[in-house]
């Protein structure tokens, strides 16, 4: 008898499974492969997280052109740019003129975005809304690397 109660037969010694030298060619294959999968599992994760975004909405001292006939309202660019639904710029031959100012017309003025949201009634241009004309899509790449806000301090648009 052997240590314990387990018999020391040599028939079941003999019978034990001996190791195979395929096995051991087969796990720095498996360690390769589990480290490649990890490896690429982390950088889908690092990519995805770099590309997350947040929208930032104009500020409340942002500047924009209003319709008071049609009760919308369009940032300025999308003004001086004509991508808005319908023309607010009454002078629009002379918009390259940077000595004469921009003349609208009777039914547009101009208003700041705390204007707009204290009065429920406004809706955005969907012209300049469809050009992502009014917020800015801000993604962690962009801030780790230092974004420019779309808006001044002073909410002059810096497009």
């Amino acid at each position: 008898m052997a240590s314990g109660n387990i018999p020391a037969d040599p028939v079941i010694i003999e019978v034990m499974a001996q190791p195979n030298p395929a096995d051991a060619v087969r796990q720095p294959r498996f360690l390769w492969l589990t480290l490649a999968g990890t490896g690429f599992a982390v950088l889908i994760a690092a990519g995805a997280f770099l590309f997350s975004y947040k929208i930032e909405p104009p500020p409340d001292n942002a500047r924009v052109i209003a319709d008071e006939q049609r009760l919308t309202y369009a940032s300025t660019p999308c003004v001086v740019f004509n991508k808005i639904d319908r023309e607010l710029i009454a002078n629009r031959e002379q918009i390259g003129d940077p000595s004469k100012p921009l003349q609208l017309f009777s039914y547009a003025s101009e208003k700041t975005i705390a204007d707009i949201k204290a009065d429920k009634k406004w809706t955005r241009d969907k012209a300049c809304d469809y050009v992502t004309g009014f917020d800015q899509i801000v993604t962690v790449w962009m801030r780790l690397i230092g974004h420019r806000s779309r808006w001044t301090d002073e909410g002059q648009w810096r497009w």
